[in-house]
């Protein structure tokens, strides 16, 4: 299992986040990236979430282990 956080002040909001996976991530009313939710327990969502992190141009995604 891994938790999923966004850092609004490092985050740039591209947008990017939302739109690579929708399902993991919203845009705020200010266009900032916010996870959907914040625990991921399938290994496709943290794998999802990892890639979307390796991209994010804030790096303001981070996938924690929560173990």
């Amino acid at each position: 299992m891994a938790v999923l956080r966004v850092d609004p002040k490092a985050c740039v909001a591209s947008g990017l986040c939302a739109a690579m996976h929708p399902a993991l991530f919203r845009l705020t009313e200010e266009g900032l990236g916010e996870p959907v939710r914040g625990d991921l327990t399938e290994a496709d969502d943290v794998e999802s979430a990892e890639d979307v992190a390796a991209c994010c141009p804030g790096a303001a995604v981070a996938v924690l282990d929560s173990a």
